[in-house]
């Protein structure tokens, strides 16, 4: 995570804020908690109820003076060998010439000055200094060191440490300062709130949703920002009439509820606003309408269903937060389908917009699905939480920062993929490389079609579902009993009576007549309305589908990066004549590694080394295997954006795209 800092927890002079902090610990360790690990843009904490999280938020937002250090602990080993280094450096430049100077027998100078003499006096002068442990002041006092070092340089006093030092800079420390901090709890609504008044309503301006916060945790409103949406109507009131910088924060809000939520239908968010009854004290009708472009009537924001209300109040803070803000919000998935979770976890991972205002999430959840998206983004860090008992009643918390890559916090979740259930149908592939290649695909495609797109949601229109290590694996690519066949036949069938299934499988250039073959014919022959399965028979593996064009943007991913580093334009261009000589349409019954090794053989070397990793695929006895690391490939062909036009050289890919995008169209709701 090249984003991610240790924030230091500074001691605060306030007793009940320390007293908070006294409870937590990282896991494993017997001090408590004095720095969070591996911050980053986007922060998950998870746990179950009563495991601190909330406190922990409530917490932190309330720290000054937050310093974030790149990896604590190597700083900490850095600055050790750093000192060490500088102690030796002046014991023999300075200490030990020093007392070899003092004694010696006397000179005298015909000018009066001795120059030895004056040269250690200089570099006594210049003595360098250790490294304290103000983590602000390391960058300066590393300045300060080099520029008395050059003074040693002058005389030809040389220590190649220091020439090349670079392991603590302008970028490993960081300074947050006092962050604007943002809070948006779980006593929210978009509602306003109304009370009877004789034969008539008036609207309740207090935000007693606050009232209730500031109540129960003594909050500082000057150093907290609480949003509880109650006062949705006057921010939106005031955000329409502010200086420009504020309005066009709020533009940007409504173009992300045009484009989400509106087909890109220009809308305009409103306060509607009566100034004569307002000064009468008539406030009943003060609303927030939503005027859409076409459209006849205005909407109520009530009108519109939970789930846009539930996403307006988390965006709407969002899009209208200061620069470098802190934003924590306790539990976003309430009232949010998953697919509402995800198109929140989008925006605030990918929007520009938001990207460029440089803030910090911290979010707790409860959500299996929202951390199970989490895990796909770059950018963000987990930490689970969990309650101690202690004897005396007294609990402290465990915070375990779960490492990218590590599942098992999933499974001890039970989590499972919730998704493929409440989407209105199923893309199952066999991993996480062909999911990352359809979506690839699909998105090249849908962008192709122009207006004539129908706007597609993930987890909502569609979901994946990676079916490795299932039944359904077993039965596509191992040696099955003819009973189990039919049980997993019998399997399929009955869970696509309520879930429409598109399902992708390789043929692996199994023949037709072989078992496998004829199991997967026994699959195709299932095809029915609510099941389409898809066998990609015409190649051994889906990345033999990969065009020339595909494998020149990104095959010097898998060269080797230290040639890369030094030829990177020698070895695009021998990757370009390569490439047109050997057609990999050619290999499309042959594993990948067929093709990467008589590419590597056709590249050649440099610097004695052979430019392409030979250990990036599989070598066998007879031959070359299959693509060792699958999943790094297909999200940087996802991540490349190709167009339609690259793509669409491959007729298998035209065939399985345009299948799976009718497939999802068919079921859309």
């Amino acid at each position: 995570m090249g984003n991610s800092f240790d924030i230091l927890l500074n001691n605060d002079n306030r007793a009940e804020i320390n007293n908070i902090i006294g409870a937590y610990f990282l896991e494993g360790e017997d001090l408590p908690l004095s720095y969070i690990p591996n911050t980053n843009i986007i922060n998950i904490i998870i746990g179950s109820n009563n495991s601190g999280k909330s406190r922990f938020m409530r917490y932190l937002m309330q720290c000054k003076n937050l310093v974030g250090v790149k990896s604590l602990k190597k700083v900490g080993e850095s600055i050790t060998e750093y000192n060490s280094m500088v102690n030796s450096f002046n014991e023999n430049h300075i200490s030990i010439p020093l007392k070899n100077f003092q004694n010696r027998p006397q000179r005298y100078y015909s000018g009066g000055k001795d120059p030895e003499k004056e040269r250690l006096t200089l570099l006594a002068s210049n003595k360098l200094s250790e490294l304290t442990s103000e983590y602000l002041n390391l960058n300066s006092e590393i300045i300060e060191n080099r520029r008395r070092y050059d003074i040693f340089n002058i005389y030809g006093v040389k220590e190649p440490y220091f020439d090349n030092y670079s392991d603590i800079n302008e970028t490993t420390i960081k300074s947050f300062g006092n962050p604007i901090c943002y809070y948006i709890p779980t006593l929210r609504s978009a509602h306003s709130l109304f009370e009877k008044d004789g034969d008539s309503f008036s609207k309740i301006e207090k935000d007693i949703y606050l009232e209730t916060i500031n109540k129960y945790y003594n909050f500082d409103s000057s150093e907290v920002n609480i949003f509880t949406g109650l006062h949705l109507y006057k921010e939106i009131l005031n955000s329409r009439n502010s200086k420009r910088s504020i309005r066009q924060s709020f533009e940007k809000f409504e173009k992300f509820i045009s484009e989400n939520f509106f087909g890109n239908k220009q809308i305009d968010i409103v306060a509607e606003f009566n100034k004569d009854e307002s000064l009468s004290g008539i406030n009943h009708s003060e609303i927030i309408s939503v005027h859409i472009e076409g459209e006849k009537e205005t909407r109520k924001l009530y009108e519109l269903g939970d789930g846009i209300q539930a996403i307006i109040i988390l965006m709407y803070k969002i899009f209208m937060a200061e620069n470098d803000a802190f934003i924590f919000i306790d539990e976003p998935e309430l009232n949010l389908h998953p697919g509402m979770q995800r198109l929140f976890l989008d925006q605030i991972s990918s929007n520009q917009f938001l990207k460029n205002k440089n803030l910090v999430y911290f979010i707790s959840t409860h959500s299996n699905h929202f951390l199970d998206l989490t895990l796909t983004k770059e950018h963000t860090s987990i930490y689970s939480f969990s309650s101690n008992s202690l004897e005396d009643n007294d609990n402290t918390f465990s915070i375990r920062n779960v490492n990218d890559g590590d599942n098992s916090i999933l499974k001890n979740l039970g989590v499972n993929n919730s998704s493929v259930f409440l989407a209105n149908c199923g893309i199952w592939v066999e991993g996480i490389s062909d999911r990352n290649y359809i979506k690839a695909f699909l998105k090249s495609y849908i962008a192709s079609l122009g207006k004539k797109i129908h706007v597609l949601k993930e987890d909502i229109d569609y979901a994946f579902f990676e079916y490795a290590g299932s039944n359904i694996d077993h039965y596509l690519f191992e040696e099955f009993s003819s009973s189990d066949s039919s049980q997993v036949i019998s399997d399929i069938n009955a869970l696509a009576l309520n879930n429409r299934i598109f399902l992708l499988a390789d043929s692996d250039n199994a023949k037709k007549s072989s078992k496998k073959g004829i199991r997967l014919n026994e699959l195709e022959e299932m095809k029915r309305e609510n099941f389409f399965p898809y066998v990609i028979w015409n190649v051994r593996e889906i990345e033999n589908l990969m065009t020339k064009d595909i494998w020149k943007k990104t095959l010097i991913s898998i060269c080797k990066k230290e040639l890369v580093k030094k030829y990177e334009e020698k070895i695009n261009d021998k990757i370009e004549i390569a490439i047109n000589d050997i057609n990999p349409s050619n290999y499309q019954k042959q594993y990948i590694g067929e093709f990467l090794n008589d590419l590597n053989q056709r590249l050649g070397k440099l610097d004695g080394k052979n430019i392409l990793n030979e250990s990036a695929y599989e070598k066998k006895v007879k031959g070359f295997g299959t693509l060792i690391n699958k999943r790094e490939l297909s999200e940087l062909i996802l991540e490349k954006n190709f167009k339609w036009e690259v793509f669409q050289k491959n007729q298998e890919i035209v065939k399985l795209t345009e299948s799976i995008y009718e497939f999802i169209i068919s079921n859309k709701l």
